[in-house]
């Protein structure tokens, strides 16, 4: 019976452990905030009021853990944001290759010069 028990406990610490995801700290994934998101500096249960974040406010999940995620905001203060306030950010778009324009393929069309006033006007343009 006390094995039983000692196993039990284990397994749930185990279990408790699984939960949390570390990401890498060089290449972290993007997420945007859902809405305004509270932002607690030193943790979930920090004493004083915590910051509030603006609407989709871009930043990096360094570490999730039983529903809160570590994150580095883009100006690198680090805190906590509840992960449910969250959502990925979309994938960056891949560049387009650059293509010069071969200068045969340029024609120069000449402008006309605006300074130059004519000495009649078109009969199309003219008042009747």
């Amino acid at each position: 019976m006390k094995c039983e028990r000692i196993a039990f406990i284990v397994c749930l610490l185990l279990t408790g452990c699984a939960s949390v995801e570390h990401f890498d700290k060089d290449a972290p994934p993007e997420f945007i905030t859902i809405g305004r998101a509270e932002f607690f500096r030193s943790g979930p249960a920090q004493a004083f009021p915590p910051e509030k974040l603006e609407k989709e406010r871009t930043l990096n999940v360094l570490k999730k853990d039983s529903g809160y995620a570590f994150v580095r905001l883009l100006d690198n203060r680090t805190g906590y944001v509840a992960f449910s306030d969250l959502r990925a950010a979309p994938p960056v778009a891949p560049g387009v290759p650059f293509d010069p324009v071969i200068l045969e393929e340029v024609v120069e069309v000449p402008l006309p010069d605006f300074g130059v006033i004519p000495d009649e006007i078109p009969e199309k343009l003219r008042k009747r």
